[in-house]
């Protein structure tokens, strides 16, 4: 996810490591849901577009990934109120986050992250 990776290195996070578990980052972008990302486990972060439907906060879609040396593997993915797709050895998501990835940068959300600093 080396859009997320630009988001949180234009707020100052050069490594997963350095977030606290719960620490997370919201970025906003006129005509999109909000996009946050949250350390949730030592080792676990998710990512999300998330908005307000009846009440509830739905995710459109929420990835959790593994962030090892590095590397992001995919394990939690859904999309409410339909899909959830769980698998601690990883989910095949590689097409749909290589999409997720660009989509990120030609919406905007690095340029937003990189606004919201100055």
């Amino acid at each position: 996810m080396d859009a997320v990776t630009a988001i949180l290195e234009q707020l100052g996070v050069n490594s997963i490591a350095e977030m606290e578990v719960n620490e997370s980052y919201t970025i906003e972008v006129d005509g999109y849901d909000d996009l946050t990302i949250e350390k949730v486990g030592e080792d676990r972060v998710s990512v999300g577009h998330y908005h307000i439907s009846r009440g509830d906060l739905m995710s459109d879609p929420e990835v959790v990934f593994v962030v090892d040396t590095g590397e992001w593997k995919a394990v939690r993915y859904t999309q409410h109120p339909l899909v959830h797709k769980y698998d601690e050895s990883g989910l095949e998501l590689s097409n749909f986050v290589t999409v997720w990835t660009r989509n990120l940068r030609n919406q905007g959300f690095v340029g937003a992250a990189e606004q919201r600093m100055e």
